[in-house]
């Protein structure tokens, strides 16, 4: 004990005297263990984190898997099965939708669920006051009521005590308060208020009945597996009993049990831990890289001492011990440090998070400082200390000592310690390189989406998402007829510029008149959109001829407007105003008339494209009638209350319509995309930067030892005549030869890469672009390790040959 204590107080009183190297090494290390410890924390509370609910670890939420897409089961399908699965001991649905507040002349959204008798006891959590809901509630006419959260209580009733005896208007409709939630209960996951799930989602046949949320929990003595296995089959039992009856895709389906936060991500999450946590590890690995080279550079400075010790009897644990205290110093240090950096950056990012989501994200998205991510950085700090403390300790106790006495005289280098520094260096160039070419993707897939011309102009714009009931309007006509009663409504407004009724289609097949197509898929695959009203709303402005309006409904021509990008693409040089063609909308092949033609905007097809990379069609909403509408209006600059007034219109027209979406300007989620990948733009290139830093600080501490190390070679080369520049150029072709070997390894692990991600992106990048990164990473990497190389040699070569002869 004696011994090691000894060893201790003498590793510090090294690293004391070299205060710059332990402050180089204690950074290098912090900075990995910061970035691999914060990432796992961070990716285990957003994706693996238990629910923080009672039995929350046995709570699975229901998916639908489609031709290899997450799907949600089906109302209709949930109700024909629900009664016959025997692996099941609780199963329900539920719907999540933002809900209107009116209150007066204004209002306020805040997240809702529609949920069903059963849907509370799942969650194990009893209400303050009041009681569930239950099944009467969900019978059809019957009283609306509604459970609110803790927050929403102390918000709009202050507390009351008689708050069940209050009311609320939501969705336009007076609601009863039948219970509170206690605080911080957001089940399923962003809920603040809770309202029956109408037995009225039954009453739809199997080709119109809409999917649902679904949750579930597997029976005592029965397996995951066995549930899923039962639950497949009776879904598809079902669906293919109305295959033929619907004339619907006959598809196989397979019913999956995921966590809460794995269906959140539509069971992809893993990819993305795994993903992450992979580039985080490479981060670390290069940290104790790093740190075990600059650690082993002062092994090797001790060799011949460490040699000598052996010789006169010294053993090889004692040995161990005295070379591994300065890492484990250093790994024990760094390791404190960071788990108090990455406490604090955990902190931050809980405030920064759920200030920057207004409805604070999933209820379990807490991040902070906890017993998963302590004992995890307890491992990260062993596996440092074995990586960058015990095996440069155990490499340098176990020279042969006649090797190391006859090589290590007057600073010349051991020909093993110079290949160890030679793969060490290799090894850092190689990861370095492939964490920069991933960060080079990632940071242009950012850059690309900050910088996107979207063509259009939704600046003073709302935007609310709507769903029809078409059980009340089952016909096209009556669906047209409330969308043109919505729109009169909002239009009546004084502050109301103009309203757009529109909807994705799909993209339609185009057959051009005169041309001979080989096959249906050479045939242009070209994005359509349903509109009522004017283009110009969203800045899609006219370049010729006229806008879709009253006059092209059902039973007229079908006429339709195209982009300037189609115009020239197939009309080049001439008018298209009456130009036809066939496109095949709602599986029907239909001969339509160009009457106006747009501005070109950005679309799914043309993302990270250019505005004229992907045409569009625009089809008359009133012959092609969809129940599902996005209405957006235009409002003069600084309309107070703007979302009151497609509400009031909602409310006036039909209180049953369905808000997909909570009004809110047309902007917002584009913002919010646009600074997510600033986030992930800046994280990206503050890893690829720390990366670098590593490679330069870790080949330049070997640099400078290797120099060193060989500074007698220096000084016996000049006298014999060598020149400055020659005995540089030899060092940079040694460098050379390393730099070769690790870029080489990596650029043909980012070609694989690459060609993964090109298939699987279907080629959304050009082939230009991959060759771009990795032309601008192998440069940037190169010149960073050449002058590392460069400036310790340049700075021994300017030594007196009479010094450099005596140097030790």
């Amino acid at each position: 004990m004696s011994s090691i204590i000894i060893d201790i107080k003498y590793a510090l009183r090294l690293l004391l005297k070299a205060p710059k190297f332990t402050a180089m090494t204690l950074g290098v290390l912090i900075g990995g263990l910061s970035i691999s410890l914060f990432t796992f924390s961070f990716l285990y509370s957003t994706i693996y984190k238990p629910l923080p609910l009672p039995d929350g670890e046995s709570a699975r939420s229901i998916g639908v898997i489609t031709q290899g897409s997450y799907r949600l089961p089906s109302a209709y399908e949930y109700y024909q099965v629900k009664d016959d699965l025997k692996h099941f001991a609780e199963l329900g649905i539920y719907d999540n939708r933002d809900v209107r507040i009116s209150k007066h002349e204004s209002g306020k959204n805040i997240s809702g669920s529609y949920v069903r008798a059963g849907f509370f006891e799942f969650a194990r959590v009893k209400p303050l006051v009041g009681r569930f809901i239950q099944a009467e509630d969900t019978k059809k006419g019957a009283m609306p009521v509604a459970l609110i959260s803790e927050e929403l209580w102390q918000s709009e009733f202050n507390r009351s005590d008689d708050v069940l005896n209050k009311t609320l208007e939501l969705n336009g409709e007076i609601t009863q308060i039948i219970g509170v939630m206690p605080k911080g209960y957001r089940f399923p996951n962003t809920a603040q208020v809770w309202l029956p799930l109408s037995d009225k989602v039954f009453d739809l046949p199997a080709n119109l009945s809409e999917p649902h949320f679904a949750y579930a929990r597997v029976k005592p003595g029965s397996t995951q597996q066995a549930a899923e296995q039962e639950l497949t089959q009776a879904i598809n039992q079902v669906y293919q009993q109305n295959v033929k009856l619907y004339d619907m895709p006959d598809v196989e389906k397979r019913a999956q049990l995921f966590t809460f936060q794995m269906a959140q991500t539509g069971g992809e999450g893993a990819i993305a831990f795994i993903f992450l946590n992979a580039v985080a590890w490479m981060i670390l690995l290069l940290a104790c890289i790093n740190v075990g080279n600059l650690l082993l550079a002062r092994s090797i400075e001790r060799s011949k001492e460490t040699a000598i010790r052996a010789a006169l009897g010294a053993t090889t644990s004692r040995l161990v011990s005295q070379l591994m205290w300065e890492g484990v110093i250093i790994s024990v240090v760094g390791g404190v440090l960071s788990l108090l950096l990455v406490g604090a950056a955990l902190d931050f990012t809980e405030i920064t998070f759920h200030a920057w989501v207004p409805s604070g994200g999933s209820f379990w998205w807490h991040y902070g400082m906890d017993i998963e991510t302590f004992l995890v950085g307890l491992g990260f700090i062993v596996i440092t200390i074995l990586l960058s403390a015990f095996l440069p300790a155990w490499r340098s106790a176990h020279q042969d000592i006649n090797t190391t006495l006859r090589d290590g005289t007057r600073g010349a280098q051991g020909k093993k310690a110079g290949k160890l520094s030679r793969f060490l260096v290799t090894m850092q160039i190689f990861l370095v390189a492939i964490l920069m070419l991933i960060g080079s993707i990632s940071g242009y897939i950012a850059h690309t989406f900050i910088n996107l011309e979207l063509g259009d102009d939704y600046s003073n714009v709302m935007s609310a998402r709507i769903n029809i009931p078409t059980n009340k309007y089952p016909e096209q006509e009556q669906q047209l007829a409330l969308i043109e009663q919505l729109r009169e409504i909002v239009l009546e407004h004084p502050s109301v510029q103009g309203v757009l009724s529109n909807y994705w289609t799909d993209m339609s097949t185009v057959t051009l008149d005169g041309v001979d197509y080989a096959s249906e898929q050479e045939k242009p695959q070209i994005d359509t959109i349903g509109v009522i009203g004017n283009t110009e709303t969203v800045g899609v402005n006219l370049v010729t001829g006229r806008q879709l309006s009253h006059r092209d409904n059902l039973g007229s021509r079908l006429n339709v407007l195209i982009s300037q990008s189609m115009a020239n693409r197939y009309w080049p040089g001439e008018s298209p105003l009456e130009k036809s063609f066939t496109m095949t909308i709602d599986d029907k092949e239909q001969r339509v008339f160009v009457v106006g033609v747009v501005t070109n905007r950005m679309n799914p097809s043309s993302l990270f494209g250019s505005l004229d990379g992907a045409d569009e069609i625009y089809v008359s909403g009133r012959q092609f009638i969809n129940s599902y509408q996005v209405f957006m209006y235009r409002l003069l600059p600084n309309t107070p209350n703007a979302e009151d007034i497609f509400y009031r219109a909602m409310f006036q027209v039909d209180r049953n319509i369905e808000l997909v979406y909570a009004v809110q300007p047309a902007q917002v989620n584009l913002n919010k995309m646009r600074e997510f990948m600033g986030l992930l733009s800046n994280i990206t290139f503050g890893t690829g930067f720390f990366a670098l830093l590593l490679a330069m600080v870790g080949i330049y501490g070997l640099t400078v030892n290797s120099v060193a190390q060989r500074t007698h070679e220096i000084g016996i080369r000049r006298a014999v005549g060598a020149s400055d520049r020659n005995i540089i150029q030899l060092f940079l072709k040694q460098g050379a030869k390393q730099l070769t070997i690790g870029l080489g390894c990596a650029l043909v692990i980012f070609a694989l890469l690459s060609y993964g991600f090109h298939s699987f992106t279907e080629e959304l990048f050009p082939i230009y672009m991959y060759f771009m990164q990795a032309t601008t990473v192998v440069i940037g990497l190169s010149l960073v390790v050449m002058f590392a190389i460069y400036a310790p040699t340049k700075r021994a070569v300017n030594m007196e040959p009479s010094t450099a002869l005596r140097y030790e």
